[in-house]
């Protein structure tokens, strides 16, 4: 079974993350892309939303969706989320599958400062998304430390949708419907997740 894998904070998980799922399906032949909620992010600051908030909100969203499933991999783990322990564990549980890492540009774009890239590009394919605004072509793959023939790109058209500014326009209580999945959404005002959320 070919297998993406889509990690990241999902801070919340909205419909530019589900967008870039689905790309990465149609054009790598995935059988399916399991999310992978980080409990640590080791790039970025912590997430504003608990592990246990996001992991559910993860579960909502992907409910319905042909071939979409979530991992608690790393929120289990807990700790720092490195790639390459996730993709390994991965393999433990599903040795038959092939796993595809799902990146987008911007992440593709900080490879070579991953925790043991090389043993991320041993576990698994990349399939690097386009972001609005970050289209860029294979001459980069190998200056950021990628095997370009390990490397499938997909430019399909995704929603600019920003996690930063839908958590600023929830906390103001300001309205985000399109943005998110319904349950989500319905998930983030009965729990008060973002602050106001009026």
């Amino acid at each position: 079974m070919r297998s993406g894998v889509f990690g990241g904070t999902f801070d919340p998980i909205h419909k530019g993350h589900l967008a870039a799922a689905k790309a990465a399906m149609e054009c790598a032949h995935l059988d399916r892309v399991i999310f992978v909620p980080s409990a640590q992010p080791p790039h970025r600051g912590a997430a504003v939303a608990p592990a246990e908030d996001r992991l559910a909100m993860s579960r909502l969203a992907v409910q319905g969706e042909p071939g979409f499933e979530v991992s608690d991999v790393e929120v289990r783990r807990g700790g720092r989320s490195y790639t390459a322990d996730t993709l390994s564990e991965l393999h433990r549980e599903r040795p038959s599958d092939e796993l595809f890492l799902v990146l987008g540009w911007d992440a593709a774009r900080m490879f070579r400062t991953w925790h043991e890239p090389d043993r991320v590009s041993d576990l698994a394919s990349v399939v690097i998304v386009d972001r609005p605004g970050l289209e860029e072509n294979a001459s980069e793959l190998a200056g950021l430390g990628l095997d370009p023939a390990r490397v499938i790109l997909c430019h399909y058209p995704t929603p600019d949708v920003s996690g930063s500014e839908l958590r600023r326009a929830l906390a103001a209580g300001q309205p985000v419907t399109g943005h998110l999945p319904a349950a989500v959404e319905r998930y983030i005002a009965e729990h008060h997740v973002y602050g106001d959320n009026r």
